[in-house]
């Protein structure tokens, strides 16, 4: 894939090796970074964050991207759709903002956008859908400004550092379709 997504505060590039910086691995590994990701579960360093590039990299139907802003050209996240299943013309995205002092700009709203675009308008998908834990605002608030639909509440589905919390299902349709 040889794609770039422009936005006004960010752009989105394939992520490959080149984008694994030091700071990759010190993302997934801290608490507050990671205590909605699925990743926390395990000990992240430069080899397996390679490993893990490089496996959605090899998925045909994930498309992968680094977050850059545009004022630094810092890479601050990532962001996946993926998969994408064609038979059924639906995709789910996932994201993360690693860089601390990113958050809460609009640049994981402006992401979802991007991609979204880029899933209907591109890959001429019919839904996108993705989830977040009910504790994670900042993401839901996110997905919901881009015209995201609450689908689904999965009661109790994940375990917190204090027990279990719900996953808010979302999801938005492509209006041309």
């Amino acid at each position: 894939m040889n794609v770039t997504l422009d936005g006004e505060k960010i752009k989105l590039w394939p992520l490959t090796d080149d984008d694994a910086t030091a700071e990759y691995p010190v993302w997934l590994n801290n608490p507050e970074v990671n205590q909605y990701m699925e990743s926390r579960f395990q000990t992240h360093t430069m080899e397996s964050v390679k490993q893990y590039i490089a496996d959605r990299n090899a998925e045909s139907n994930t498309y992968f991207f680094a977050i850059v802003r545009k004022d630094s050209d810092k890479m601050i996240g990532t962001i996946k759709l993926g998969p994408v299943h064609a038979g059924h013309s639906r995709g789910e995205i996932g994201i993360m903002i690693g860089d601390k002092d990113s958050w809460g700009q609009g640049f994981a709203t402006e992401a979802i956008r991007l991609i979204s675009d880029y899933g209907f308008e591109k890959l001429g998908l019919h839904k996108i859908i993705a989830g977040a834990y009910s504790a994670n605002q900042g993401s839901i608030k996110a997905f919901l400004k881009n015209g995201f639909h609450e689908e689904a509440v999965l009661k109790e589905h994940s375990r917190s550092r204090d027990g279990f919390m719900d996953e808010v299902r979302l999801a938005k349709f492509n209006p041309n379709s």
